[in-house]
């Protein structure tokens, strides 16, 4: 596959649990094109679990939000951002 034709996908972990998808478009998406934005909650309570995955049209685009923002205070959080 070419690069340019895979998907910029981030791991955010240690979110508060009262981060929305809509704050983290908000915040990932001055750095690209976003796709999707996934945030695991838990089935009994559909409370938020304190993860995202946020899906970039761009890897370049996910690589630079992933350097800028990892480690940084999320909705008072420090997160944690992997790029896969």
């Amino acid at each position: 596959m070419v690069e340019a034709d895979r998907l910029g996908k981030l791991f955010i972990g240690g979110l508060n649990t009262e981060t929305n998808e809509k704050a983290l478009e908000a915040v990932f998406g001055k750095y690209g094109r976003i796709v999707e934005v996934l945030l695991m909650k838990d089935w009994e309570t559909n409370k938020s679990r304190g993860f995202a995955f946020v899906t970039f049209e761009s890897p370049a685009d996910a690589k630079d939000a992933a350097r800028d923002m990892n480690g940084k205070s999320l909705d008072g959080k420090k997160s944690t951002i992997d790029v896969f």
